[in-house]
């Protein structure tokens, strides 16, 4: 970039590229404040012999209704027929702090650019090596160039992953096909509307990396316009090339299945946390009468005696003119958020999930990974089968929004009263 370029780089939100990965001219600017308050932003065009730097020192400052820049030249002796970007972001924010989880996401987001030498990445002056992914070396790799319906033309490659990975601590690298522009991912584990690990555990080893080079991608860079016509296009001609592979992984054995025994648990276990929601609102009913009298101050003076009671038995007299609304007769097994009780199921999911939401016979069903480590090493007793289903059951959708305390309040609630229902058994 020159200083013209730049220019065009400050603008915020105008679609001033055609063609390119930032049309909207937002993503990059909002990660650099994403992650820290000061950065520094030098580029050159390859035919000019200077460097235009420009710096922000407190970037969450919005007193002004504008930011202005003033762009300082520096003569580059070393690069004279190179034209090059840095982006140097300082003073990282707090929670954005760990180094390692930065260095795992720049290492996977910039795969190709580090791999092919297109880009340097160095966090605390540390380089950043490009993400390796744990291929299976049994499987040769199929590269491919395809036409789509709509003349434009879609490349890439498709392998296997290691069955016997795990994930201890480092970035998860999912099954399914990993979508680039201009060599950047923008998102991954995408099956383009065909069966995936959560159908059948060895379609979890499918991965592949695709350059959608003409799909329209989100401001933000997080995906891509599902609803263009170039996305329609792309899929229709990926459902040819994956049909081999999804037919070839769909036709393995799996090394282990999911026992009538544990079926049987399952089901069992289910059917007590049915119960366990009856118990529900008894638990909600304690936990505010017992917050009300924490938050309750005590009488100071005894001529404020008559007043408080007053107060309590209007509040009590406020109750019962306002009942609690019973539940219908018909309610037994509901919840209140996701409606009846889904099916349960026993599973072998990748080995970095411990449940998921899945499809059958066309009804939502939880999924509980048989593989995941606790499942291993707890040998899928009750407790842990009904504290995975619990964790699954709770996780907002939607609009919905809970934040942690929330979550894991619930969470107790729920186990709470579970525990209730499975003494009693």
């Amino acid at each position: 970039m020159g200083i013209d370029e730049l220019r065009n780089w400050l603008s915020w939100g105008e679609p001033h590229k055609k063609n390119a990965i930032g049309e909207y001219g937002q993503g990059g600017k909002a990660a650099m404040g994403y992650l820290g308050s000061s950065w520094l932003v030098q580029a050159k065009r390859w035919d000019k012999a200077f460097v235009w730097e420009i710096m922000e020192d407190n970037w969450d400052d919005v007193t002004s209704d504008e930011k202005t820049y003033e762009a300082v030249p520096r003569r580059d002796y070393k690069h004279t027929n190179l034209g090059y970007c840095k982006f140097e972001i300082r003073k990282l924010k707090k929670h954005r702090r760990d180094i390692k989880r930065i260095k795992e996401v720049m290492s996977n987001i910039y795969r190709k650019y580090l791999e092919e030498g297109k880009a340097s990445i160095s966090v605390n002056y540390e380089p950043v090596s490009p993400l390796q992914l744990p291929l299976y070396d049994g499987f040769k790799i199929q590269e491919f160039k395809e036409r789509t319906g709509m003349g434009y033309t879609i490349r890439g490659w498709i392998g296997r992953l290691k069955r016997d990975i795990r994930v201890r601590g480092g970035l998860r690298v999912p099954g399914g096909i990993r979508l680039l522009r201009k060599g950047r991912l923008i998102c991954d584990g995408e099956y383009f509307g065909q069966p995936d690990f959560r159908y059948k555990a060895s379609l979890g080893t499918l991965i592949g990396e695709v350059e959608l080079s003409r799909i329209p991608v989100l401001p933000i860079k997080t995906g891509f316009d599902t609803d263009s016509n170039e996305w329609v296009a792309a899929k229709d001609t990926m459902n040819r090339v994956l049909k081999p592979h999804i037919e070839e992984l769909l036709s393995q054995r799996e090394e282990e299945t999911v026992t009538r025994e544990e079926r049987k648990r399952i089901s069992e276990i289910r059917a007590m946390m049915i119960e366990a929601f009856k118990l529900l609102n008894k638990y909600r009913d304690l936990s505010a009468r017992l917050a009300e009298e924490r938050g309750r101050k005590s009488p100071e003076e005894k001529s404020e005696g008559k007043e408080i009671i007053e107060v309590q038995e209007l509040k009590q007299a406020q109750r019962k003119r306002e009942p609690r609304t019973p539940p219908p007769e018909d309610a037994v097994g509901r919840l209140e958020r996701l409606g009846r009780m889904p099916e349960w199921e026993g599973k072998i999911l990748q080995p970095d999930i411990r449940s998921e939401w899945g499809d059958k016979e066309g009804r939502r069903c939880l999924l509980i990974n048989k593989k995941f480590c606790l499942y291993e090493a707890r040998g899928g007793d009750d407790l842990y089968i009904a504290e995975t289903a619990a964790l699954q059951l709770t996780k907002s959708e939607g609009d919905e929004k809970l934040d942690l305390e929330e979550y894991l309040g619930e969470v107790n609630l729920i186990m709470r009263a579970f525990c209730e229902v499975y003494s009693s058994t």
